[in-house]
């Protein structure tokens, strides 16, 4: 999926590193914010050592909430979130995304399944409503 030209490197930042996923969020005005509980991934152009994408495991009561993912504009459609979201998922541990409603087919490819609010830990049904009362388009997802 990748083309040829772009030599990709996937890593998970270290906890000292966390700022420079937040540059990124802000250099591309994206909602997120990385914290130290936090699992970050990102993928970096070798070539000029540049975050191009972002994604992050954010604890929240003994659950995992895949969140904050995103791939920079001229890098998108090229197989990086799918890789980097692969790298991040740990199988069997219930990790949880609230996907945006258009990106709903692009995570069942990845094997996430839709859930209903009711199906949701009390937390992050929580977190979900809230969400949706903050005018976001968004589904609730699971990776088993």
């Amino acid at each position: 999926m990748q083309p040829h030209n772009l030599n990709i490197e996937y890593q998970q930042l270290p906890t000292i590193k966390l700022p420079l996923a937040n540059k990124f969020y802000r250099a591309v005005n994206a909602r997120g914010k990385a914290s130290g509980g936090d699992i970050v991934w990102v993928a970096r152009e070798r070539a000029n050592n540049v975050i191009i994408a972002v994604a992050r495991l954010a604890p929240i009561k003994g659950f995992q909430l895949l969140t904050g993912v995103y791939v920079a504009p001229n890098y998108r459609q090229q197989g990086i979130a799918s890789q980097l979201i692969n790298k991040l998922i740990v199988p069997n541990q219930g990790c949880y995304s609230f996907a945006l409603t258009h990106l709903a087919d692009f995570y069942i490819n990845l094997g996430f399944e839709m859930v209903t609010n009711q199906q949701l830990p009390c937390e992050l049904a929580q977190r979900f409503n809230a969400y949706q009362h903050q005018g976001r388009d968004i589904i609730a997802m699971i990776y088993r």
